[in-house]
């Protein structure tokens, strides 16, 4: 496969069937919950459930370095191919883990050993797939194709939604029915694997292979000589990470376990913040090729600081109009700041260290942040009695980082002119 369409459908394909997997259990935490953690409590179930959920990311710094090795010393395909192997198996098995009334703390215990193992297989997808589709056609418009690749992601989170609002529907009396979204991922997965191995190495990896610029140990390399744009990346991952699983995580436990609204309203409203996101994504990826990567990273920030407190106190509202609005704003804000993340952090680094860079240090910001968004949230709004407290949190990460981009402006500058040669 090394025509243009073949080489981003296969990509992106895999893309959103990894995405699939790892975010169909957030559509399912309650009733997970509910199966795996036993309490009288519905808020401590809700947390536990959630505190698995965060488990997951925990090992994506790992697996940053695992596949970024791979990605830099073997190839960008191969690092793939793996990922997506690795991610299919665990979801398969969470499907058929039994209840803890059946085999008691084992099945919590192999249910976090299974998120572990999606956390450390996920972390060579999304900005890898990005890597490898524009090292395989230089000439496409570089932010706008990172935007689509990201909002791919995205594209794999509103597919779980969709499969957990029939499930709700049309299955609600069969009490495992939850289990076939678990199925369906591991059989997808398998598409996706296929569409991997058809796919082509990259002609920029073909060149360093050839030019001997192959490095030998590609994470030592990077940490040596490339922190700052580590630090870099970890940053823009921390701030883009904890708006965006606010949009594709908490909404729906927020309208479901603290507004207490029918959990198919619920998942509606996550799939239409979830939507909103995808499609500002590519917009705002796009925006970034006409003003500057660093100019719209910096706008998405500011925008995120300034419209963070008012989007979640609409959001608490009992009009369906306001609801609605500030679902709007907050899927913008996030598909505004991720959209243009991939392409501002991939410009940080030469191609001999990209994949290891990239994939460690944006995984690492979004294991810190990102992971722990939809928890903290929750826990806020438990502890302030405010609906809106979990804005306190998105103002807390978007200040950090416009102050480390103040204080580091030149640096980027510098960086992105050694890249772009």
């Amino acid at each position: 496969m090394s025509k243009p369409k073949s080489v981003f459908l296969s990509a992106i394909s895999g893309n959103i069937l990894e995405y699939y997997d790892f975010t169909v259990y957030s559509v399912f935490s309650s009733v997970i919950g509910h199966t795996f953690f036993p309490t009288s409590s519905e808020f401590v179930q809700i947390v536990l459930s959630l505190g698995v959920f965060a488990v997951g990311f925990l090992t994506r710094p790992i697996g940053g370095i695992v596949f970024g090795y791979i990605g830099d010393k073997y190839g960008r395909r191969p690092s793939l191919i793996i990922s997506m192997l690795g991610m299919t198996i665990p979801t398969f098995i969470i499907g058929l883990i039994p209840s803890y009334y059946d085999i008691g703390y084992y099945a919590p215990i192999i249910l976090v050993i299974m998120r572990l193992l999606q956390g450390l297989c996920i972390s060579g997808e999304g900005a890898g797939a990005a890597i490898f589709i524009l090292e395989h056609h230089q000439n496409l418009r570089p932010g706008l194709t990172a935007g689509l690749v990201h909002g791919s992601n995205i594209a794999g989170t509103l597919m779980a939604t969709f499969v957990g609002i029939i499930i709700e529907q049309y299955f609600y009396q069969i009490n495992y029915a939850w289990r076939f979204a678990f199925f369906l991922g591991g059989l997808m997965g398998l598409i996706g694997f296929y569409l991997r191995l058809k796919m082509s190495e990259t002609p920029i990896f073909k060149m360093l292979s050839k030019q001997k610029r192959i490095l030998k140990a590609p994470f030592t390399n990077v940490v040596k000589t490339a922190w700052k744009a580590m630090f870099l990346t970890f940053c823009a991952g921390s701030v883009a990470s904890s708006v965006l699983y606010l949009v594709k995580t908490y909404v729906n436990v927020y309208y479901h376990n603290v507004m207490h609204f029918s959990n198919t309203t619920a998942l509606i409203y996550l799939s239409y913040s979830s939507f909103i996101a995808m499609v500002s994504m590519p917009i705002f990826g796009g925006l970034a090729d006409i003003i500057g990567k660093f100019k719209m990273i910096v706008l998405a920030t500011v925008a995120i600081l300034l419209l963070s407190l008012p989007t979640l106190f609409s959001m608490s509202s009992l009009e369906v109009w306001q609801q609605i609005l500030s679902l709007t704003i907050l899927g913008i804000l996030g598909g505004a700041i991720s959209g243009s993340a991939y392409i501002f952090i991939i410009s940080l680094f030469t191609p001999e260290q990209k994949f290891s860079g990239v994939s460690f240090s944006y995984n690492l910001g979004i294991a810190t942040f990102g992971g722990t968004s939809p928890i903290i949230a929750r826990w806020l709004v438990e502890e302030t009695g405010l609906f809106y407290a979990p804005a306190f949190y998105l103002m807390a990460t978007s200040s950090t980082f416009l102050i480390i981009v103040y204080f580091m402006r030149n640096e980027i500058r510098r960086l992105f002119k050694i890249t772009n040669k």
